[in-house]
C-alpha cells in the first residue's frame, strides 16, 4: 500500500508545483519590482484535494490492490518521473523505462487510468493517454536494448 500512496503523492506534489509555477509572482506593496516573501504553506484542502481524497477512498479494494501490487514494482523516484512524464512531457530515465517494462503494460495503464481519473487531472486526460503511449513505447525501445556496460 505504500507505494500506490507514493504515486498518489506524486501526483498531488506535481499538481502542487505546477499550480505554483503558474501563478504570476507577488510583487510588494510600494510598486517595486522586489518580489515579496512567499506567504507560509497552507494545509488547509482545497474542495479539488478533497474531490481527490474522496476519489481515492473510493477506489474498489480489488483495484486498490492491483494498484499497490503495481506500483510496489517500481521505485518513488521512478514513479516520480513517470507522473512527470506524463503529465508534464517530461523526460523518463533510461533506468525508469526498465522499471517500467518491467511492471508490465497492464499495471501502466491501470496506473494512467487512476491518474486521468482525479478530479484535477480529467480535463488534460487526452493528452495525458497520449504521452502515456509515447512514454511506453520509448521505454519499450529503451528496455530492448540493454544498457552499455560500463
Amino acid at each position: 500500500m505504500a507505494h500506490f500512496n507514493t504515486i498518489v503523492l506524486a501526483a498531488f506534489s506535481l499538481l502542487i508545483i505546477t499550480t505554483a509555477l503558474a501563478k504570476k509572482p507577488a510583487f510588494d506593496n510600494d510598486g517595486g519590482d522586489n518580489p515579496a516573501p512567499a506567504p507560509s504553506p497552507s494545509y488547509d484542502l482545497s474542495p479539488a484535494a478533497a474531490e481527490d481524497l474522496n476519489y481515492i477512498s473510493s477506489i474498489p479494494p480489488a483495484e486498490r490492490k492491483l494498484l499497490d501490487d503495481c506500483s510496489n514494482r517500481m521505485t518513488r523516484k521512478c514513479g516520480d518521473d513517470l507522473v512527470s512524464g506524463l503529465l508534464m512531457k517530461s523526460e523518463v530515465s533510461d533506468d525508469c523505462c526498465r522499471q517500467l517494462v518491467r511492471m508490465g503494460k497492464k499495471c501502466h495503464k491501470h496506473l494512467v487510468r487512476l491518474l486521468v481519473r482525479f478530479p484535477d487531472f480529467r480535463q488534460d486526460s487526452a493528452t495525458i493517454k497520449e504521452n502515456s503511449r509515447k512514454v511506453w513505447s520509448g521505454c519499450k525501445d529503451v528496455a530492448a536494448n540493454p544498457p552499455a556496460s560500463p
